[in-house]
């Protein structure tokens, strides 16, 4: 439990919430990768992650998307997870975050009864080599 004394008095917050240690202890499902790395370091432009969700309940589960930035990439997922079956999902970035540096996430809902959410970071690092000839020419402009 976190608390906080910010804010006036009478106005209180507190979080509570459940710490996961090891990311494939999660029930009711496990993804794959935990987190998605759309980093970019050579020409070849990273758009498009696929990552999976496996069932290690007892029940049909039914994933549905209830937070995502649309402006900066989209997830398809499947409509249902059988009980020990897995399914896959599919984030490709929009033509906006093709060219950005960012630390973005979105929240997966399951259909439990405890209505689980699962918040998959998606981090995207842009950093191009040089290729030698250009440089070189850089160099050999007048300044």
């Amino acid at each position: 439990m976190i608390a906080t004394n910010e804010g006036p008095p009478d106005k209180r917050v507190t979080i509570i919430s459940d710490i996961v240690s090891r990311p494939d202890s999660t029930y009711p499902v496990i993804i794959d990768d935990y987190k998605l790395d759309m980093s970019q370091f050579s020409e070849r432009v990273t758009d498009k992650k696929k990552f999976k969700i496996t069932n290690v309940s007892d029940k049909v589960l039914k994933p549905t998307i209830v937070s995502i930035d649309r402006s900066f990439f989209d997830v398809k997922l499947p409509k249902e997870i059988k009980p020990g079956q897995v399914g896959e999902g599919l984030l490709t970035l929009t033509k906006k975050a093709i060219g950005v540096s960012f630390e973005k996430s979105f929240t997966i809902e399951f259909s439990d009864e405890k209505a689980t959410r699962f918040t998959v970071p998606v981090k995207r690092t842009l950093q191009m080599v040089a290729k030698p000839s250009d440089s070189a020419a850089a160099a050999a402009r007048p300044h």
